[in-house]
């Protein structure tokens, strides 16, 4: 196996280790922030360039390996080269009958019971949401607002973490927003 083949299977290895299918979004964010191996702008091409190489399927927005990752191993402070993410070799087992779609952008948005479930600071959020307006003067609307944009400039900010940078922008003592949390 080449040197760039064995780096996509390791990179997809990585991404796809918990078996399930994954959204365009959560492959990004794995390739820039959780890795950090690269941008997202750079995440973003790689995706799009692997689905068209035939090293992704694209599933109605839901992505998969499409080679064989069992057994691939990525040593200890392995990273690919960006350049073959973004530029790779095409997969010999694929056999594209039409072109890929590109990847559109879909917000996954959980139901509120699975986000409790998933985040126990979520479960606190409109505590923590009366908490700042109480201390910082500022109507409840208002703080979740501010919360919301900071959502969507941010992209994967959640709301726990939006109402901190709030209160921090307040001049809140965080100690205080720690306590909270706990109480």
């Amino acid at each position: 196996m080449s040197a760039e083949i064995e780096d996509i299977k390791r990179v997809l290895t990585i991404c796809f280790r918990m078996g399930g299918k994954q959204t365009a979004d959560d492959l990004e964010r794995i390739l820039s922030f959780d890795m950090g191996w690269m941008d997202t702008e750079t995440a973003h091409d790689a995706i799009k360039a692997l689905i068209f190489a035939g090293w992704i399927k694209d599933e109605d927005g839901f992505l998969s390996p499409n080679c064989e990752i069992k057994g691939i191993r990525a040593p200890l402070g392995w990273q690919p080269r960006p350049s073959r993410l973004t530029d790779p070799l095409v997969n010999e087992n694929h056999n594209p009958e039409q072109p890929p779609e590109p990847i559109k952008a879909q917000p996954v948005i959980l139901p509120e019971t699975e986000i409790s479930e998933s985040d126990p600071r979520a479960r606190i959020e409109k505590r923590l949401t009366k908490f700042i307006s109480k201390q910082a003067g500022i109507d409840s609307e208002e703080i979740i607002r501010r919360a919301e944009r900071k959502m969507k400039a941010l992209r994967y900010c959640t709301m726990w973490l939006a109402l901190c940078l709030i209160s921090r922008e307040q001049d809140l003592e965080m100690n205080s927003i720690i306590d909270s949390f706990a109480a």
